[in-house]
C-alpha cells in the first residue's frame, strides 16, 4: 500500500498530508459547485445585481478577517484547530441556505461560510501546515500535487451545478428548491471534510516547540517582505474578483444559460488545468518563477477583455475556458513562492496577512460590478478587472524580478 502511494504522490507526502488532500478536496467538491450558482441562486430568489454582490461582498470582508486571524493564531497554537474549524464553518453555511431564502439568513451563512474557504493551498493555515511538514526543496511537487486534486474535485463539484435541473425535472420542484437540494449535498461534503481530518496530525510550529515566545506583531516579522507582498495580492484580489464574482450570473443575464450549461464549462477549465500544472516544472526551471507568474497575468488580462466583447456565446465559452486554465497555471508558482519569503514559523501570519490585503481588496468588487451591471454595462466590471491584473503583474515584476529581492526573499527562497 505504502508503495502505491508513493507511485502517486510525490517525495514528501506523509499521511498526514495526504489525509488534508482528502479533507481539503471533500471541500473543493461543494466550492466547486458554490462558485457556479451561489451568484444565480441568489438572482432567482429575486434580489437585484447590487444586492447580489452584496451579499458576495459580505462574504469577502469576513473572509479577509479569517485569513488574517487564522494564519497568526496557527503560528502561535498549531494549525490542527483551525482546519477542523473551517470544516465545520464551510458545513453551516450549507445548512443555511439549504433551508432559508431570507436575505439576511443567507448574509449569516455567507459570513459564516466564509470562514471555512481555506480549502485551498494557497490558504494560510493549509500553507503553513504545508510548510511544517515538507522541507524546502519538497514544497513545490506537493503544492503542484494539491493544486491537481483541488482542480479535479472542483471539477467534480462543476459537474454537480447541472443537478438542480436534474432536481427540478425527476422530481418536480421549482428551481429555488432544487438548488436547495443542492446545498444539502455540499453539507454532506463538508461533514466527510472534517471527519477526514480529524485523524491528521498537529506539527507546532518551530518557536512553539521549542518553548519560545513566536514574534509578535512588532519585531522579528520581515514585514518589508510582507508589506511588498500584500501589495502586490492586494491588486490580483481586486482584479479577479471583478473578473470572477459575477461571472456566472453575467452568463445567465446575457446568453439566459445557468448551471446545467456552466457546470460542464467551468468542470472542462477546471479538469483542463490539471495538464497545465504538468508544464509548471518546466516554465519555472526555464524562464523563472516571477517571469513566468507576470507573463500568465498579461496573458489572462488580453484573454478577459476578448472575452468581454464576444457577443458569440461559443466563443465566449473558449475565451472562458482559455481565461481559467491561465489564471490557474501561476496558482502553485506563486503558492510554493509565498512559502520561501519568509522563515517557516512566520508563514502563515504572512500568508494571512497578504490574503486579508487580498481579501479586503476583493470586498468592493463584487457590489461595484452589481453596480455596473445595472447602471453601466455588463462589460465593464471585465476591463476594469483586466486592468488591475496587469498592474498586479507589473508590481510582481518591479518587486520580486529576479536580482530585485531584498537578501532575505532570496535567500529564503532558494531555501
Amino acid at each position: 500500500m505504502e508503495s502505491g502511494s508513493r507511485l502517486r504522490l510525490p517525495e514528501g507526502f506523509d499521511r498526514d498530508l495526504r489525509l488534508l488532500l482528502f479533507s481539503m478536496s471533500a471541500r473543493r467538491i461543494s466550492m466547486g459547485f458554490l462558485g457556479v450558482v451561489r451568484a444565480i441562486y441568489f438572482y432567482l430568489l429575486g434580489f437585484s445585481e447590487v444586492e447580489v454582490g452584496l451579499l458576495l461582498s459580505l462574504a469577502t470582508a469576513v473572509s479577509a478577517v479569517h485569513h488574517i486571524v487564522f494564519g497568526f493564531l496557527s503560528d502561535r497554537y498549531g494549525r490542527k484547530p483551525f482546519l477542523v474549524l473551517g470544516g465545520v464553518f464551510s458545513t453551516l453555511r450549507m445548512v443555511i441556505f439549504a433551508v432559508s431564502s431570507d436575505f439576511w439568513m443567507l448574509a449569516l451563512g455567507q459570513g459564516i461560510g466564509a470562514m471555512g474557504e481555506g480549502a485551498g493551498a494557497g490558504q494560510p493555515v493549509v500553507s503553513g501546515y504545508i510548510a511544517d511538514k515538507t522541507d524546502v526543496r519538497d514544497r513545490a511537487p506537493v503544492f503542484s500535487t494539491l493544486a491537481v486534486s483541488n482542480a479535479l474535485a472542483a471539477t467534480g463539484g462543476a459537474l454537480l451545478a447541472g443537478l438542480p435541473k436534474y432536481f427540478e425535472v425527476s422530481l418536480g420542484v421549482d428551481m429555488v428548491a432544487a438548488h436547495q437540494l443542492l446545498f444539502w449535498v455540499g453539507a454532506l461534503g463538508g461533514l466527510v471534510s472534517i471527519l477526514t481530518i480529524l485523524p491528521a496530525r498537529d506539527v507546532k510550529p518551530v518557536r512553539v516547540e521549542k518553548g519560545e515566545e513566536p514574534p509578535g506583531l512588532g519585531r522579528g516579522r520581515s514585514w518589508g517582505v510582507i508589506a511588498r507582498f500584500s501589495l502586490v495580492r492586494a491588486t490580483s484580489g481586486l482584479g479577479w474578483s471583478f473578473i470572477e464574482s459575477l461571472l456566472s450570473l453575467y452568463f445567465y443575464i446575457r446568453f439566459g444559460v445557468a448551471g446545467e450549461v456552466l457546470g460542464p464549462v467551468y468542470a472542462a477549465a477546471r479538469f483542463m488545468s490539471v495538464f497545465s500544472y504538468v508544464l509548471v516544472p518546466t516554465a519555472v526551471d526555464r524562464f523563472g518563477d516571477i517571469p513566468t507568474i507576470v507573463a500568465s497575468r498579461f496573458a489572462s488580462a488580453v484573454l478577459t477583455v476578448a472575452f468581454s466583447l464576444s457577443s458569440s456565446f461559443p466563443l465566449a465559452v473558449v475565451l472562458l475556458v482559455a481565461f481559467r486554465i491561465v489564471m490557474m497555471f501561476s496558482m502553485p508558482i506563486r503558492q510554493t513562492f509565498a512559502t520561501g519569503i519568509v522563515d517557516p514559523e512566520e508563514t502563515a501570519t504572512a500568508i494571512g496577512v497578504s490574503n486579508f490585503a487580498r481579501m479586503g481588496a476583493r470586498t468592493l468588487a463584487p457590489t461595484a460590478a452589481g453596480y455596473m451591471f445595472e447602471a453601466i454595462s455588463l462589460t465593464m466590471p471585465f476591463l476594469v478587472g483586466s486592468a488591475l491584473i496587469v498592474a498586479n503583474g507589473v508590481l510582481f515584476w518591479a518587486f520580486f524580478k529576479p536580482g530585485k529581492q531584498g537578501p532575505e526573499t532570496v535567500s529564503r527562497a532558494k531555501g
